[in-house]
C-alpha cells in the first residue's frame, strides 16, 4: 500500500466522486456515492457534507491504496454563494482525515481546470444546474449564473424539466401545453398530485426537476414540439451564458462540460447556431477533463509546490494545518 498520497473530491447537490493517489503513481478508480450538499439556513452543512465526503474519500484511498493524504482538494457546489467564510471547513477536513493542506474550490473552477488544464479561457458547466468561468487565473474571474434553480442556472437540467412540467401541467389544467409531456409525467412520476408534493417537500427538488429531461429528450427527438422548442431555448440560453464569461482579458475560447449536453443534438445545435450569430470569434473546444480530474489536478500541484490558483477566494482557498 502506497504510505501517502492525494486526493480529489467533486461533490454537487446529489452525488459526491473522489479520486485518491501519488503524484509518482496512477491514480486509482474513481468512486461515487449518494448525497451531495444540503443547504440549511446557515448555509452549507458542514456535518452532513463531511458525512458523504467521508465515504467517498475513505473508498478512493482504499481504491488507490493510499494510507495518509498530504492533501485534499474538495471542488463543490454553492461554495461561491453560501460560504462566506471556508475556514470552518478546511478546519473540519483536516480533523476528519489528518491531512496538512486542504483546498476548497468552486465546483466550476474544477470544471475550469478538468476541461483546460489550468489554462486561460472559459468553460461552461451543464448538469442540473448551469455555471461559466472565464479567467486568466491572475487578474481576471468572470462568474456567470450559478444562482441556483430557483434565481439563475438557466438552460440547465433543472430549467429545462421545470419548462417541461410546466408544459405538462398546463395540459392537465386544460391550458394548453403538450399532452406527450403529460403523459411522460405519469410514467415517470406517477400522477400530478403526486410529483407536486415531492417538489414542494424535498430538499432535493432540482435534481427531481432534472429528473425529466431524459423523457423530455427523447419527445423532442421523436417530434414532440414543445419539448423541442425547450431544447432550443436552452441552447440559446446556454450560449448566453458562456459568451458572457468570454469578456475582456480572456482568449475566445470556451470549453463545454457536463452531461446536459449530449442529451439531445437540438441542443447543442442550438447552441452553435447562437454562438455563430453573435459571437463568432468563440472557438469551441474539446474539455480535456471533468471537474474531479479539476480537483485532483489542484492537489497534485499542491503537492508539487506549484501554488497555482490556490489561494483566489471566492473561487479557491488553501490551509496549511501543523
Amino acid at each position: 500500500m502506497t504510505n501517502r498520497g492525494i486526493c480529489g473530491v467533486d461533490i454537487g447537490g446529489t452525488g459526491c466522486r473522489a479520486i485518491a493517489g501519488s503524484i509518482a503513481h496512477e491514480p486509482g478508480e474513481p468512486v461515487r456515492v449518494d448525497g451531495g450538499v444540503r443547504i440549511g439556513p446557515e448555509g452549507i452543512r458542514i456535518p452532513e457534507l463531511l458525512d458523504v465526503v467521508g465515504q467517498a474519500v475513505e473508498a478512493a484511498m482504499h481504491a488507490a491504496g493510499v494510507a495518509q493524504l498530504d492533501v485534499l482538494a474538495l471542488g463543490l457546489a454553492s461554495v461561491q454563494s453560501l460560504m462566506d467564510d471556508p475556514t470552518p471547513l478546511h478546519t473540519a477536513l483536516t480533523e476528519k482525515f489528518s491531512v496538512p493542506l486542504t483546498i476548497v474550490a468552486s465546483d466550476i473552477l474544477t470544471s475550469h481546470v478538468g476541461a483546460l488544464s489550468f489554462e486561460q479561457g472559459a468553460v461552461l458547466a451543464a448538469g442540473t444546474g448551469t455555471n461559466a468561468l472565464g479567467t486568466d487565473f491572475a487578474s481576471v474571474w468572470r462568474r456567470v449564473d450559478g444562482w441556483g434553480h430557483l434565481l439563475g442556472d438557466t438552460g440547465g437540467g433543472a430549467w429545462i424539466g421545470r419548462q417541461g412540467l410546466e408544459s405538462a401541467f398546463r395540459s392537465f389544467d386544460g391550458r394548453g401545453g403538450s399532452s406527450l409531456l403529460l403523459e411522460a409525467l405519469r410514467v415517470r412520476f406517477g400522477s400530478p398530485e403526486i410529483l407536486l408534493k415531492d417538489v414542494y417537500t424535498r430538499p432535493d427538488r432540482s435534481k427531481i426537476l432534472a429528473s425529466f429531461v431524459p423523457d423530455m429528450a427523447k419527445l423532442a427527438d421523436d417530434g414532440d414540439t414543445d419539448s423541442a422548442r425547450i431544447f432550443r431555448a436552452a441552447g440559446r440560453e446556454l450560449a448566453t451564458t458562456g459568451a458572457a464569461a468570454v469578456g475582456d482579458g480572456i482568449p475566445p475560447r470556451l470549453a463545454l462540460v457536463g452531461g446536459l449536453f449530449d442529451a439531445t443534438p437540438l441542443l447543442m445545435e442550438a447552441l452553435r447556431s447562437e454562438l455563430d450569430a453573435h459571437r463568432p470569434e468563440i472557438e469551441l473546444v474539446s474539455a480535456r477533463g471533468t471537474a474531479l480530474d479539476g480537483a485532483f489536478a489542484l492537489a497534485s500541484s499542491a503537492a508539487a509546490d506549484q501554488g497555482m490558483a490556490l489561494n483566489h477566494p471566492p473561487y479557491v482557498t488553501s490551509r496549511r494545518h501543523e
